[in-house]
């Protein structure tokens, strides 16, 4: 059999955050995360270590939001 290519690594994994997020509870783990995160405000610190730690929560947040998001159906 072989290899999957990117793409459909890529495809698979989208539908599994779609899966697992598509729940009550997995819902509800995303609003956590989301006020936890900080993704609805500035990360912004004083403290450069602290804005960096801040900002790469958010950026996971993100990611998952991201993969969440539906594709464009392909044109053949």
């Amino acid at each position: 059999m072989p290899a999957k290519t990117q793409e459909e690594v890529i495809k698979e994994l989208r539908q599994a955050y779609q899966i697992t997020f598509s729940t009550k509870e997995g819902a509800a783990v995303l609003q956590d995360l989301e006020n936890r995160t900080g993704i609805h405000t500035s990360t912004f610190d004083v403290d450069p270590y602290k804005s960096a730690n801040l900002e790469g929560m958010r950026a996971v947040t993100l990611w998952i939001k991201t993969m969440l998001k539906p594709q464009p159906t392909e044109k053949k």
